[in-house]
């Protein structure tokens, strides 16, 4: 029978390969929602290096724009469009729709200490939200995917090389 602590270091190794693959890390994306002239939720809370996209799911035109004046805000989204901001630096964002002035929401970001709100180019980024979301990321799921599949192949190799390993041990013991 193979070690005890072998088998565990063994199992552990193949299981953290395992999750590392399959768990890869990338910023978050949080959906908001506009519908009935209204943002759902009203306030989100994201990490640095998240995006929100807002979605329009109204019949008419509107935008995100930030209640301090700074350039974070969206362009006007059509209906049935929708448009995404990764937010670089923590603080609270306030924003409403200039169409509907009604409309409002926040986006609490969290991480460092809150800095000022950024402008174009000073922690945000605007970028619009890609129309076909299946094929957008089909590419990235099969490269994940292939990851995922070659680090758990290599988990079972080291899983079976130490059984080997142990066997030609206990082998050479009983010599």
């Amino acid at each position: 029978m193979v070690g005890l602590p072998r088998l565990t270091l063994a199992a552990a190794t193949a299981a953290l390969t395992t999750a590392v693959a399959a768990g890869s890390v990338l910023a978050a994306d949080t959906e908001v929602t506009i519908a009935n002239l209204s943002f759902d939720p009203r306030t989100v809370t994201i990490d640095v290096g998240d995006a929100v996209t807002w979605s329009n799911d109204d019949s008419t035109a509107h935008n995100a724009t930030a209640d301090d004046g700074s350039n974070c805000c969206t362009q006007n989204i059509a209906a049935g469009e929708s448009m995404s901001i990764t937010f670089l630096v923590a603080g609270t964002y306030a924003y409403h729709c200039t169409i509907h002035p009604q409309m409002t929401g926040t986006v609490v970001v969290q991480g460092a200490a809150a800095t000022p709100a950024p402008t174009i180019g000073e922690g945000v980024s605007i970028t619009p939200a890609p129309t076909d979301t299946l094929a957008a990321t089909a590419d990235e799921d099969l490269a994940t995917s292939a990851v995922a599949i070659a680090l758990a192949a290599l988990g079972v190799l080291m899983l079976v090389g130490t059984f080997v390993a142990d066997r030609r041990f206990r082998e050479r013991r009983e010599e």
